[in-house]
């Protein structure tokens, strides 16, 4: 039977937990119990292999500007993309938005799709 409000024998009654995570929250009624948190955000790795995904995205489209539908258009939609603010939520909805119009012109290209979803993916991590 567990019993409410009454301590829980031992040294620690909660989790311990060190390193970068979302929100935590400790255990109801955690007794000597020991929690950090990091918000880390958009990291100066995270933002430099966004810069890299970016630059691989321009040369994959380059070299396949005949299959790819509007090529100048998807350039000038990255070059925006890479002016945008990572660490700010309008930045990455606005890198988002045009990331995803470039990908709604590449028609499947199977390089050039994978490349884009990797670089939407990091930006979902950012938030």
């Amino acid at each position: 039977m567990i019993r409410r409000n009454t301590p829980p024998s031992g040294d620690n009654s909660g989790i311990v937990n060190y390193g970068s995570m979302g929100n935590v929250q400790n255990q109801p009624g955690a007794t000597n119990s020991q929690q950090s948190q990091s918000n880390t955000g958009s990291g100066t790795d995270q933002v430099k292999e966004f810069t890299s995904l970016l630059d691989r995205i321009r040369q994959q489209l380059a070299a396949e500007q005949g299959r790819v539908n509007d090529y100048q258009q998807c350039v000038v939609l990255l070059d925006l993309t890479a002016q945008q603010q990572l660490d700010d939520t309008g930045g990455r909805s606005a890198a988002r938005t045009m990331l995803e119009q470039v990908l709604a012109k590449c028609d499947g290209i199977p390089g050039l799709v994978s490349l884009l979803t990797s670089a939407l993916s990091l930006i979902a991590t950012l938030a």
